[in-house]
């Protein structure tokens, strides 16, 4: 399409036309003017003339679509690879942002989403929960602008979130009611993840991206060098650690090496060949939080990663090589771990007073 940019100074100041040739006939689509000098204008007036181009390039099909129709089109994409406890999730979470669902989608702004990350402060969501449902909301515009191609610039960028975040209330079991705890899980695809994450240390997303060529039982280790996670297509499958830090080899206790040359056997067929096989991570969560419950331990399935740290420190393992078992810098794990410092403390001081 043919565009024409004219100049002429007006009011003491300058001003640029942008004409378009529709028709055989040159029309006039945009105009400013109040420019001190003619290359002030002509500066704003070719950013302006590349922005026209750009949306010539958008997707004309459904250009004008809203929030909630795009919104409407992406669940029903990801309901071919996530659980319905999962879309549940996301349902709840993008209710937050009815302000914007009527809203043709190019025509949202960062500021736009903003007042409703905003307004979830003002109505007391914590951090954690914001950070989640901001970053869901990401995802759908990331969706639009690169794949859809119905947006130049996603508008769900440099966003705040100025709540204060919350103290960490992670739980750890003693070694005893751990034990406790796996003894009495029947489901024995849950005793294994618990087993791993509770005696192993292994984050979730590394428990579902283990492959059993990672296991090995001769010099009874496991290596972490996967995870199962969201991918940048869109997709859910293995994909590269957290950090630097995450890829290690962990020893292997003999109860887990039993527990997972029992599991060997009843495995399910995977093309991966992982030894836990489950697609969606947050639908697999909820469902392992509820089946710790109806044993009367409410714990994530963090905790027991929390737990096999709390558990080795208190037994004197030096916390640099904690850090190493769990995938941490060595200062992290001091921070994360500093309330087993001070019962050790608390223990040191009562030896002292019995020695002295």
């Amino acid at each position: 399409m043919d565009y024409n940019i004219t100049y002429r100074q007006k009011d003491k100041g300058w001003q640029y036309i942008i004409s378009r040739k529709e028709n055989n006939k040159w029309r006039q689509i945009k105009s400013k003017q109040g420019f001190r000098t003619k290359s002030e204008s002509k500066n704003h007036a070719e950013k302006v003339l590349n922005e026209l181009k750009e949306n010539e390039n958008l997707n004309q099909e459904l250009k004008g679509i809203t929030f909630e129709q795009f919104k409407d089109m992406y669940i029903e994409h990801i309901k071919l690879h996530m659980q319905e406890n999962t879309i549940k999730l996301y349902n709840m979470s993008l209710k937050y942002f009815e302000s914007i669902y009527n809203m043709e989608i190019d025509k949202i702004t960062p500021i736009h989403i903003q007042n409703c990350i905003d307004d979830m402060i003002r109505k007391g969501l914590s951090h954690g929960t914001i950070k989640t449902y901001k970053n869901r909301i990401t995802a759908i515009f990331n969706k639009a602008q690169n794949q859809y191609n119905i947006i130049q610039k996603s508008p769900a960028i440099n966003l705040e979130i100025k709540s204060q975040k919350e103290p960490s209330k992670k739980k750890a079991l003693t070694e005893f009611e751990l034990k406790d705890l796996i003894s009495k899980t029947k489901n024995l695809k849950y005793k294994v993840i618990f087993s791993l994450a509770g005696m192993c240390g292994l984050r979730i997303g590394e428990i579902l991206g283990l492959r059993w060529s990672k296991i090995d039982f001769i010099n009874n280790t496991i290596t972490i060098d996967k995870q199962w996670k969201n991918l940048e297509n869109g997709t859910i499958g293995l994909g590269i650690l957290k950090t630097k830090n995450s890829y290690r080899t962990v020893p292997m206790p003999p109860y887990v090496k039993r527990l997972l040359e029992k599991w060997l056997k009843h495995k399910p067929t995977d093309i991966s060949n992982r030894v836990i096989v489950y697609k969606c991570i947050a639908g697999l969560t909820a469902l392992l939080r509820n089946y710790t419950k109806k044993l009367g331990y409410d714990l994530s399935i963090h905790e027991f990663r929390h737990t096999y740290a709390t558990s080795l420190i208190a037994r004197g393992i030096d916390f640099k090589t904690v850090a190493k078992l769990m995938g941490h810098d060595v200062e992290q794990t001091m921070k994360t771990y500093s309330h087993v410092t001070d019962d050790m403390m608390n223990n040191a001081a009562k030896l002292i007073n019995k020695i002295f």
